[in-house]
This record gives C-alpha cells, sequence and structure tokens, in this order.
C-alpha cells in the first residue's frame, strides 16, 4: 500500500483532510499534520524519512516543499473558483476590497476569473503575488497605507492572516472545499503507484545491468560516460569512479564511442586490445528522433568467451555426448591384451590422432572411450559415429552441419556438425574405409585446417577436436586398390593400434563369459553358472564376430540353460547355428593351432593337397598342419611381394597374429 504526508498549512485544512480521509476510503496510508511555510519544510522532511512517498500540500508550503525537497514529489490542493466564493462570502461581511495575497499558484489559480467574480459578488478584488514569506508584511502594509483599513479586508494563508490582523486589518483565511482534497488525495495516489513502478522497473534495470556477464558501457551526446556496469569495470580494470561523467576517450583504452556518435553507424563484432586483454565489442548509437544522443557498447572477454563455449559443449556432453568407457572395464589377462592396454594408455597421453584396427565386435569403441576418458580431454564431449550406418548425404550433414535452408527439411536456423559439438573433445570415427571419396577429402581439410564450413554456409568454424578413427579393413589395400586417398590414410594412422581378435586371446575367454553371464544375473535376479565343460567348448571355438558375438551367443544360452547350470551341450547347441570355424573332421575340443581355422581352406586347396601328398607317412597331425600353414604363409607372402597386412589379409588373420605365427614357424619375413 503507498504511503502519504499531507502538510495542512492551517488548522481548517487538516479538519477538512481529517474529515474526507475518514468519511472515504482511499488506497493508501495517508498521515496528516499541520505545518506552514518553513515549519512544513521540517515536517516533510521528517514524512518522507518515514517513507512517505508522496507529499500533499497547498499554497505557500507546497511550493516551499518542493523547492526544498527535490526527491520527493508534491501534489497541491489547488484552489478552486468554489473555494475563492466561500472566501469571498466571508470576506464580504467586513469590507468591499479584498486584497488576495498568496504564491504564484494560489494568484494563478485567480487570474482570468477575477473579473467574473467581481462582477457576481459586486466586490472589488486585488491580488498581491509574493515570492517568499518575508514579503507578506511588507505587502500588507503597503495595501494598508493605500487603502486604509475601512473595507480593507485580506485573504491568504495562515501567515498573510496573522499580519493582516497584527496591524489591525480584517482577515479571512483562504478556505479549500473538500472536493479538492480528494482530486489532490487521488492525484497523489496515481503518481505514488506510477513511481513505484518506475522504481521497480529502474531497480530491475540496474540489476541486470549490473549482473549480467557482458560489460556495458554508454555515453551521452558529448562523449561522456553516463553506464558503466560492474562487468565492464572486471573487464576493463578501472574502477567505475573514475570513469562515470568524464569522455570515454580519455578513460577507456581504444575506444571508438565518438567515431559512433559522429557517424550514427554500429559496429559489431569488434576485437579491441584493452592492456593484455582482448575484448569482442558490439558499439550502437542511440537514436531519438533519428538524432544521434548517445551510444552504447556492450562487450565480452574473448578468454571468457571460449571458457563459457566449453561450458556448453560439456552441457551437451551431458544429453549424452560422453564417454561412459575407461581402462577398468576391459577384460582380459592375456599377453596380448595386456600388451595392446599399455600402448592405449601411452597413446591416452598425447594428442596425436589414432587408427584403432580390429575385427568388428572386438570392442573399438571402447578402446576410444578409455583413451579419450584417460587424456587431458576427458572433461571434453566424446562424440562417437558408424560412418558405414548413413548415406554419404546424411553423413555430410551430420559430421559437418549445415546452414538454414542449405536444402528442403533443413533445420530453420541451422544445425551443429558432430566436429562442432565434438570441439574440445574427442571425435570417434568408426569404419572410416566406408566413406565416399567426396567425404574423405572434405574430412581431410577439417583435420588440416582444424576449421569446418557447414553444409550451404560460406562461414569456417574453427575447431579443436581429436579424431580417434577405426576399421574393420586394411586400409593399406584399400589405398592400394584406389578406394581410400594415401594423404589420408597417412593423416589419420599416425598411431596405430591393433586390437587382437577373441581367437587371438582365447585365455580371456571365461573372464569375458563369466563378466557377461554376471552383467545377466544382475539384471533378472538369476544366479546361473558355467559347467567347466561349456566353458571348454566355448574357448575352442574361433568367434568370428568376436565379443560381441560371444554376448549374443551367451545372451541365448541365458535363456534355454537349465538347472542354472550351462552345460557343455548347451554351449553346443547354442554354437550350432554359427559360422563353422573347421572342417567337420575337428570338433570345438580340437587343439589344431588357431591360425589355420580362418583360412580360406578353397583357395589354397591345392597346396594342402599337393603338401600332404609328399609328405612321409609317419608324419603326425600337428606335423602335417605345421608344414601346410608354413607353406601357405611362404606362398602367399610370395603372391603378394612381402606385404604383411595384405597377407594377413588373404589368410584371414590379423597382422598381430600373422607376426606371431612367422617366429613360431620360423619365416624370416
Amino acid at each position: 500500500m503507498n504511503k502519504l504526508a499531507i502538510i495542512a498549512p492551517d488548522k481548517e485544512l487538516a479538519k477538512l483532510c481529517e474529515k474526507v480521509t475518514a468519511e472515504k476510503e482511499f488506497s493508501a496510508e495517508i498521515s496528516i499534520s499541520i505545518g506552514s511555510t518553513r515549519n512544513g519544510i521540517a515536517m516533510a522532511k521528517k514524512e518522507k524519512e518515514n517513507g512517505a512517498e508522496v507529499i500533499i500540500s497547498r499554497g505557500g508550503t507546497a511550493i516551499l516543499i518542493r523547492n526544498e525537497i527535490v526527491e520527493i514529489p508534491v501534489v497541491e490542493v489547488e484552489v478552486t473558483a468554489f473555494d475563492l466564493i466561500y472566501s469571498f462570502n466571508n470576506a464580504r461581511q467586513w469590507g468591499k476590497k479584498i486584497i488576495i495575497v498568496g504564491f504564484e499558484n494560489v494568484i494563478n489559480a485567480i487570474r482570468g476569473i477575477d473579473h467574473i467574480l467581481e462582477d457576481m459578488s459586486k466586490l472589488e478584488i486585488i491580488t498581491e503575488k509574493v515570492d517568499a514569506e518575508h514579503e507578506i508584511t511588507g505587502i500588507v502594509k503597503k495595501n494598508l497605507a493605500k487603502f486604509g483599513p475601512e473595507n480593507l479586508v485580506f485573504i491568504g494563508g495562515k501567515l498573510v492572516v496573522e499580519k493582516a490582523k497584527e496591524i489591525g486589518c480584517h482577515a479571512v483565511v483562504l478556505q479549500s472545499a473538500a472536493e479538492s482534497v480528494i482530486r489532490a488525495i487521488n492525484e497523489a495516489i496515481r503518481l505514488a503507484r506510477t513511481i513505484r513502478s518506475e522504481k521497480a522497473r529502474t531497480n530491475q534495470f540496474k540489476t541486470i545491468l549490473e549482473y549480467i556477464s557482458d560489460g556495458v558501457l554508454a555515453v551521452n551526446s558529448r562523449g561522456e560516460v553516463t553506464v558503466y556496469n560492474k562487468a565492464a569495470e572486471n573487464i576493463i580494470g578501472v574502477a567505475k569512479r573514475n570513469v562515470l561523467g568524464r569522455p570515454a576517450q580519455e578513460v577507456i583504452q581504444n575506444t571508438r564511442m565518438h567515431e559512433v556518435l559522429e557517424t550514427g553507424v554500429e559496429e559489431v563484432g569488434v576485437l579491441q586490445e584493452i592492456g593484455n586483454t582482448t575484448i569482442v565489442t558490439n558499439r550502437s548509437p542511440i537514436l531519438v528522433d533519428n538524432k544521434t544522443v548517445g551510444a552504447v557498447a556492450t562487450f565480452q572477454n574473448v578468454t571468457e568467451l571460449q571458457q563459457m563455449e566449453q561450458q556448453v559443449r560439456r552441457k551437451l556432453s551431458r544429453r549424452g555426448l560422453m564417454a561412459k568407457w575407461n581402462f577398468d572395464d576391459i577384460i582380459g589377462k592375456s599377453p596380448v591384451m595386456k600388451k595392446t592396454v599399455k600402448r592405449a594408455l601411452k597413446f591416452a597421453e598425447v594428442e596425436n590422432t589414432i587408427l584403432l584396427s580390429a575385427e568388428t565386435g572386438s570392442g573399438k569403441e571402447i578402446f576410444a572411450q578409455s583413451i579419450h576418458h584417460r587424456s587431458k580431454r576427458k572433461n571434453g564431449p566424446f562424440v562417437a559415429i558408424n560412418c558405414a550406418a548413413l548415406p554419404e548425404t546424411l553423413l555430410e550433414g551430420e559430421l559437418f552441419g549445415y546452414a538454414e535452408g542449405s536444402f528442403t527439411g533443413a533445420v530453420k536456423g541451422g544445425k551443429s556438425g558432430l566436429f562442432e559439438l565434438a570441439h574440445g573433445g574427442t571425435i570417434f570415427l568408426d569404419e572410416i574405409g566406408e566413406i565416399s571419396k567426396h567425404l574423405q577429402t572434405l574430412f581431410l581439410r577439417v583435420l588440416q585446417e582444424k576449421e569446418v564450413r557447414r553444409v550451404g554456409d560460406d562461414r569456417v568454424i574453427p575447431i579443436d577436436v581429436r579424431v580417434i578413427a577405426a576399421s574393420n579393413q586394411d586400409l593399406g589395400i584399400l589405398v592400394q586398390n584406389g578406394k581410400f586417398r594415401a594423404d589420408l590414410y597417412y593423416r589419420i594412422n599416425v598411431l596405430n593400434l591393433e586390437i587382437p581378435p577373441l581367437r587371438d586371446r582365447r585365455e580371456d575367454i571365461p573372464l569375458l563369459a563369466s563378466n557377461i553371464l554376471s552383467n545377466f544375473n544382475k539384471r533378472s535376479m538369476i544366479n546361473l553358472t558355467f559347467a567347466p565343460q561349456a566353458l571348454k567348448v566355448l574357448k575352442s571355438y574361433f568367434w568370428p564376430g568376436n565379443v560381441r558375438q560371444l554376448e549374443n551367443v551367451l545372451e541365448r544360452l541365458f535363456v534355454i540353460a537349465e538347472d542354472n547350470v550351462i552345460k557343455g551341450n548347451d554351449v553346443k547347441n547354442a554354437l550350432s547355428s554359427e559360422p563353422k570355424a573347421v572342417k567337420p573332421e575337428f570338433n570345438y575340443s580340437s587343439t589344431a593351432m588357431p591360425a589355420l581355422e580362418n583360412i580360406n581352406t578353397s583357395r589354397f586347396s591345392k597346396i594342402v593337397n599337393s603338401k600332404t601328398k609328399t609328405l612321409e607317412t609317419g608324419t603326425t597331425k600337428e606335423g602335417l598342419l605345421s608344414e601346410i600353414e608354413k607353406e601357405t604363409i611362404i606362398r602367399v607372402f610370395n603372391e603378394v611381394n612381402g606385404r604383411k597386412q595384405e597377407a594377413a589379409h588373404i589368410l584371414g588373420i590379423s597382422s598381430t597374429t600373422l607376426w606371431r605365427r612367422l617366429k613360431q614357424l620360423g619365416i624370416n619375413a
């Protein structure tokens, strides 16, 4: 509720105000006190301290309060024709010559109607304006000397009446009607509401100005600083007390506010050096009726902008663009797996591009996420995409983003690509060997220039991204066949990590199987276990689909197993529909060398048959297999001129396995 204070110059007005406020309910708290001229000023100051929002007074007292206390608005109880008629009616019993003494506001209320009132009342009306209360005595004495005491009546405020009576003249206090008081109170309430609303808006503006992260600086038409918020103070490094009211050129280094005032042209996204700080600023003229009356600038610290960008990107990461796996999630105690993890840990310490070579289902993304999770970029986003999962047109938009209107159905405002989302973090490009030559060219530019251009856009966006690429194909062979750019291959093959297939680390199969089964048990509240024979059968299979295939088979076993135990026959039945790894004469428990299991025997059947005929009759089965394997590897090497990766591809094994078999068989590569 608004709070008002009425300062009545005399008792009569105070009584009238009390009567009006008692009879009529106003939506405000109203206090009433008596105080004329100087006393009225003292009362107004006291009411202001007590929280009054608007002062109501009359005549000279109202003028004096307004001039003395500029911080609070004053509403006058105006003098109306009705008030004058009432006062004249009281005065006519003492005389026909009426002297009205008052300040400007009272005299202005009479002018224009004084002749009408004279005709109506048959009185002679004379007005005397005073500018200060000490003039009242002189005015009274002057008129007394001029006209004499007979038929002379003074009308005015309390002080006029007192001075007139002191020298023996008749005097009447200028009375106000109840309507005038009501009108003044209503006007004061409207004014108080407006002031409160404006104050709330001003405080809101000040709060926003002080707490926004952007620095704000405004100047008037003379180039003097009028607005300078806390952010500006922090960014520029100059205290507010040394800036406000001074020309911007004198206190702000490299400012162009004076040029914006002169030209009236805005400047957007301009870099400005202030000491050792670089800011990006926008400057705009303030126009009123197409005339420049000032200028305003908003600016941000470039370093803080970069930090904010990182925060935004981290929020994006929390929406799913983040690494979930780490090295603790990689299960395996085999020597080859330990060696691979050790190498991956070393790769995580540096920023170079990595190429992961592995068969499908070997856990390429787990390694990629683990490397990211251990790297300096662990707080940044991890963005993964399978390049073989999308057609070229969609993949380009996903990787590089697109501008608004670049094609039919494009999202309004455009869309950020995965490279942009991965800024400050890692992007994992699985099956990179599947991307087209066109996308290879675009990707090569990203790696070289560290920037992307959205589809349909003409601007480039700088990025800071580490790339981990992966393929289940031999990219070297793809390069030889003209299906993959050699320059891109050498760019992504800075660090190479070969993830061994499951058949090359069979000792890890029981660990993996037990872990997968444990996870199934936790989700379903069932306690399923393996019989020893079941693990033996799982270990003997060659697993062309690697860990992913193992998970699928175990999920099948989880459903079909009985008595909460997975038996050897259960595993054989589950594997009966899986790809066969060996010839019919070898069963799952065969001890044959695993390196033979993936060889394309149809291609080399002549080699096997011819070699079998030449061997002595007493040769053991194991010796025969070693001889066949050795001869096969040698002939393949001769066929491809000693290129290891191509030889491994033809033999259907990994480069790591081939290298190990060469050492075991004593073959000099």
